[in-house]
């Protein structure tokens, strides 16, 4: 079988044996590919290599840094790929390592993803970026926290479109257009319920999805409707947003724990004592 050349990023590893390891390859040619290497592999840098094997776990071989000019020029619009670097451990990390943990646990194996592989090209250049200005001391602790969220939340997004399950602030679980003057509450396998309306009780039997415990305002609704078209928006509804797509990321995740979040919260408390 003729080996199938990969283009991507290490997103999860394992010790396998003495000298090797078990990978998740995140790639843009076939998405998510399971294989077996050689070990030390590092994550968030770019890498090519060889897969071949017929089982679902490959054999990786042929492994370099960097990735070609034509696949740069191509499909990335740049003429040279991201360098590899040392990120240092923190929140940029964590925020890294995040994007890596919902990847692998939510992606089928094997399937395709182009466009959400070009979004996590985009956002590890712009976390290695906001890891160079940290550590050159160019923004604050604030100016950081608020980019590294921006960037999280668009990559949520780009992540449930690419899932289907895309969250429409346009009109609420019925199909009806956002009233402005209503209050709604989230449910992540319905959309947006008006808080008056019986459904509420319906939801709140399903065995799979939670009622969100805040109430959102059909004005804001309305608003983040608009962000994609007016930035300003969506910074103004930042916390809101966040909110909202940890409850669809929860429900996604049948609501187990993510290390990588915990990670980011053990840092939080760590910078408030």
């Amino acid at each position: 079988m003729t080996p199938t050349p990969l283009t991507g990023f290490i997103i999860h590893s394992r010790p396998y044996q003495e000298k090797r390891a078990i990978y998740q390859f995140f790639s843009y040619e076939l998405g998510v590919v399971h294989g077996i290497g050689s070990r030390g592999l590092p994550l968030f840098a770019p890498i090519c290599l060889l897969s071949s094997g017929k089982n679902s776990l490959k054999t990786f071989s042929q492994i370099h840094f960097g990735f070609d000019d034509e696949f740069c020029q191509t499909h990335l619009g740049q003429q040279a790929s991201l360098p590899t670097l040392n990120i240092r451990a923190g929140r940029v990390q964590y925020a890294m390592l995040y994007m890596n943990e919902i990847l692998y646990k939510l992606l089928a194996v094997e399937n395709a993803c182009p466009l959400l592989w070009q979004a996590y090209h985009q956002k590890i250049c712009q976390f290695h970026h906001l890891d160079t200005l940290d550590k050159a001391d160019e923004l604050t602790r604030s100016e950081l926290m608020q980019l590294l969220r921006v960037y999280l939340r668009e990559f949520e997004r780009a992540l449930f479109v690419e899932l289907g399950v895309a969250i429409d602030f346009g009109q609420d679980w019925s199909g009806n257009q956002i009233d402005d003057e209503a209050m709604y509450r989230f449910v992540p396998e319905m959309g947006f319920i008006p808080e008056n309306s019986s459904a509420i009780a319906l939801a709140k039997e399903s065995a799979k999805a939670k009622v969100s415990q805040i109430r959102y305002s059909g004005l804001a609704l309305s608003a983040m409707n608009q962000a994609n078209d007016e930035p300003a928006y969506y910074l103004h509804h930042l916390e809101q947003f966040g909110q909202l797509q940890k409850e669809l990321m929860d429900y996604l995740l049948e609501y187990r724990p993510l290390h990588s979040r915990t990670l980011w919260q053990q840092s939080m408390r760590y910078q408030t004592c």
